[in-house]
Formats: C-alpha cells, structure tokens, sequence
C-alpha cells in the first residue's frame, strides 16, 4: 500500500529523532571517552572564544538553556571582551537569569588549561578555528565552533581526523541543521514527489561596500599580533578586521563560506550527495570594483555532481530574485520546483497538460529556533556522548571543502577536477590552495 506524504514525513521525523539519540558510536571508544558520568541535571561549564557578533549570539542562547554555567570570556580585543561581560550582565537582569561574572582572558590557551571547563564556543575569524578547535580536542573540551569548520581543506580534514582521535563531541555551527521546516523539507525531497532533479539554484543576494582606508594604528587594547596569529604578517588596516575580515582571503573565503556554507549544506543534506566532480567559477569585483575586498561581489560556481548541477550566486549588486527572495534554494523536480529559506519552504507544481502535477504546498514557515535546538543537540550530545552531532565535523568538512572549492576556482580561473579517492585536484595550481601556510611560531598539527 503506498504511504500518504504526511505518513512518509512523520515516520521520517521518528527515526531520525532516534538515530539523533542514540549516535552511532564504537563501544570502545564510547567507553574511553566517558570518563565522567553526566546526569540530567548536571551543569556543562562553557568559556567563549571570540565575544564579538555571532559568539555573543552562541552564548546567550547556551544561557537560556538551564544548564549551562559560564565560566569564562576571552577575546584579543579588551574592548569587545568588556562590553560582553556588561552584555552577559544586562542579559542577565532582562532574562531573569542568575549568571556569576566569568572570568575575562585574553589568550585562549588559558582557557583550554582550566579543568573546569567542559566545553568552549569558538566564533573566532574563520583563520583560527582549526588550531583553536585541536589544541581544544587535546585539553579534553568539548567543542561548539561556528561555520565555516576551517578557513581550507586541509584544516578541515585535520579537524575531522582530531576530534575522532580525542573522541570529543563537536557541533559546527550549521544551526540549519536542526531546523525543523529544514527537516521537513529535506524529507519531502526523499519521498521522491517533486520527482527526479537535474538542477539545484542556491544564491546569497545583497552587500556593501566596503571603501578603501589607509593602513593605521590598531586600537588600544587590541592584541592585534595574536588577533592575525598563523596568518601572515601585515599592518593594521580597519577594513581587516572585525566584521570585515570576511572579505580577505587570509582570514575567510568571502560570501561563498559565510552564507554559502548554510545554503549549500542544505542541497547536500536533501540530495544525499558529498563532492562534485568538477568545479567551474566566474566573477569578480564588479559592483564595487575599486573596492578594499579581496573575495568578490559577484561570483557565480556551476558544480557537477554526476548528471546533477548544483549553481552558486552571491551579487552585491541584487537585492532578490524573481520570487522576491534574498537567499534560497531552489530544487528544479520533474513535477515542480521547491522553493526554500530560512523563512519558509513551499510547492510550485509543473503544469501539464492544463494541470498540476503535483498538489500545491502553502508554505511551511520555519520555527525561528533553530539556533536553540542545535545548541540543545550539542548539549544533549555532550552528557550522553554522542558523537554523532546534529553538523558533526564530518557534515560540515563536506560543505567546506565543496565552498572552497568554489573560491579556488575562482582564484585559478580554472576549471577544477576533485578526486575523491586522493583528496586532491587534477590541477597542480588549484591544489596549492588546500593548505594554509602558518605564521611561526604557530603550527597545526597533522594527524
């Protein structure tokens, strides 16, 4: 007898509410690691790692959950690390919320030494979270690092290969994940309605400028040699750092890996696929061309995925698309087309013959708690020693590698062959890209 859809979806949600349980573990290493026994009740110490935007956005939302206790802050700019502790302190009084004050560091590495300490939030620049999320796996942490897991490939297979060998719980960042209408729209597209799909849209519209300024002074109470770390050497230059460090190639890989990352996760997840084959990039700096960013306004990818194509846009220079969206997805099937965000996802049924060949979908509206749900699957995760996370490094390793093989394109101005089973490109130049070189007297280590 053939299952309805509403079946096929609730049935779905079930088995992987439990699979989410349970995680799929060796004993032995579950043995191992599980050296500390939790019980419900049992508070998860947390320090924060990078207090700026989205870390202070992590760690409110660890406070709303009753238990969690924060022990420290640390950031390499006294200003910032400062503002939070009043922030936290504000929170606090608004939420109704008993938060002793942590304590206020600046070198991560004193963290990582405190032994009451079970778990740290990293939201650095993306140029650390490799060496800051394994010197974490060592000190026997616990991790919750924001997207994207590494600032190259070669970090994120380190990062993969450390937190396996220390046998730490790490959720990445990729709060989607835990999405519920996210869930169901994935299980939609498994039950194999929107029939067979050849074409995958996936786009991030909108930008700003951000206009050159001369190299300066960093501001006072900055750390600015620890803020570049392994990255090289340079004077300060405002457009650097902070927010925008996004746009320069030494800390980050540009909108392609700060919405990118999220979007195209979600075609992976709905699709059950991991890498491409071949890679093909265009654009530049084009609505800004006399612009300070090095990553550009303007990139379009064409990924091949056997007889699938998945296409990637990011252009400062448009605002939205014919739907009147932003950001999204779009999954072309044979019987319609799946329109999704963060907003909501919903049906658009292929007309034949005068009718629809599929019933038409309201719209599905997100929970507005996905944030909230991945950080209660790491924490879960963390008493019951699943590894297994909602965006385990393994999940999030893949979309990494896939967004940078999107932005080495576009560096070589080639197109790419990525072989699986070597881990490596076709193509000599592309593959001097998939590994930082560290800044003395930093090293990653290899595993």
């Amino acid at each position: 007898m053939k299952k309805s859809r509403r079946s096929f979806l609730k049935e779905s949600m079930t088995l992987s509410a439990g699979i989410g349980l349970t995680g799929l573990i060796p004993s032995g290493m579950l043995l191992n690691s599980c050296r500390r026994k939790w019980g419900p009740n049992d508070k998860v110490r947390i320090a924060l790692i990078g207090c700026r935007n989205m870390g202070y956005t992590d760690v409110t939302n660890f406070l709303r959950q009753s238990d969690v206790e924060l022990a420290a802050l640390c950031d390499v700019d006294q200003n910032i690390l400062e503002k939070r502790a009043g922030d936290i302190e504000n929170f606090a009084f608004k939420n109704k919320l008993s938060i002793p004050k942590p304590d206020l560091v600046n070198d991560f590495r004193k963290v990582l030494d405190r032994k009451d300490v079970d778990a740290v939030i990293i939201a650095t620049p993306d140029h650390w979270h490799a060496l800051i999320m394994i010197m974490a796996c060592q000190a026997g942490k616990d991790v919750y690092v924001e997207k994207p897991l590494a600032n190259s490939i070669y970090e994120a297979d380190q990062m993969v290969k450390a937190a396996r060998r220390y046998h730490r719980v790490v959720q990445v960042g990729q709060w989607q994940r835990s999405g519920p209408h996210w869930k169901e729209m994935v299980d939609f597209i498994h039950s194999g309605e929107l029939g067979e799909i050849g074409l995958v849209d996936v786009w991030r519209y909108g930008g700003n400028s951000v206009p050159k300024v001369p190299d300066s002074d960093p501001p006072p109470g900055v750390d600015y040699n620890f803020w570049l770390g392994p990255a090289k050497k340079r004077p300060f230059n405002k457009n650097r750092f902070h927010y925008n460090f996004r746009w320069f190639w030494d800390y980050a890989g540009g909108k392609m890996t700060d919405w990118g990352v999220h979007l195209i996760d979600m075609g992976l997840w709905a699709l059950d696929i991991d890498h491409p084959q071949t890679i093909s990039s265009a654009g530049g700096n084009l609505v800004y061309p006399d612009d300070a960013m090095e990553t550009p306004d303007t990139l379009t990818v064409d990924y091949r995925f056997n007889q699938l194509k998945m296409i990637w846009k990011n252009n400062f220079g448009v605002q939205t698309n014919e739907y009147g969206m932003d950001h999204g997805l779009i999954f072309h099937g044979t019987n319609g087309l799946l329109l999704a965000s963060r907003r909501s996802w919903k049906i658009i049924p292929k007309q034949v013959k005068g009718g629809p060949a599929m019933p038409e979908e309201a719209d599905h509206p997100a929970s507005g708690q996905d944030l909230a749900f991945h950080i209660r699957n790491f924490l879960d995760s963390v008493k019951s020693r699943n590894y297994k996370t909602a965006c385990s490094p393994d999940i999030a390793r893949n979309v990494a590698r896939i967004a940078h093989m999107g932005n080495i394109s576009y560096r070589t101005g080639e197109k790419i062959h990525w072989d699986s089973e070597t881990g490596v490109f076709n193509e000599s130049q592309a593959n001097n890209l998939l590994k930082p070189s560290y800044r003395q007297p930093w090293k990653l280590p290899s595993f």
